[in-house]
């Protein structure tokens, strides 16, 4: 899936942490649901809670957002547009989808890397410290 936000196949508790961190109203991620096979989650975070929202894949392609009984169901030519119509206000979700997580282009679990300091600089206009990593030892416990 192309959207850097789709975490793919992570525990809701993995979510969780990952939008508890964040911890700012309107953060989202998706993620392949683990009850419903096919099926996936939109997790949005909001005061303090995680609300899931599942996206099922009709048989044409489209997609839909499960709702509720006599909630009007809406259904989507792509993933991209459902999730551009949920970026508005008043759609239906706890709060419109405003701060997307990604995911780690790199890993997907956090992994401990030693460098030194000749090996790290500080990008200024990101206020960051950039790792550059030439040697590095992995450490497991």
């Amino acid at each position: 899936m192309e959207f850097q936000f789709f975490h793919g196949n992570i525990t809701k508790e993995k979510c969780e942490e990952l939008l508890s961190k964040v911890g700012i109203n309107g953060s989202f991620l998706l993620r392949d649901s683990e009850t419903v096979p096919g099926a996936l989650c939109l997790c949005v975070f909001y005061e303090h809670l995680i609300y899931t929202y599942r996206i099922l894949r009709k048989s044409n392609g489209h997609f839909m957002m499960q709702t509720s009984e006599g909630t009007p169901r809406h259904v989507f030519r792509t993933l991209n547009c459902l999730i551009d119509n949920y970026k508005k206000p008043n759609q239906g979700l706890v709060i419109n989808l405003c701060y997307p997580v990604n995911r780690c282009p790199y890993y997907q679990e956090t992994q401990t890397v030693y460098v030194t300091k000749e090996e790290a600089y500080e990008d200024p206009g990101k206020r960051s410290i950039i790792i550059k990593v030439v040697k590095y030892l992995y450490i497991s416990n």
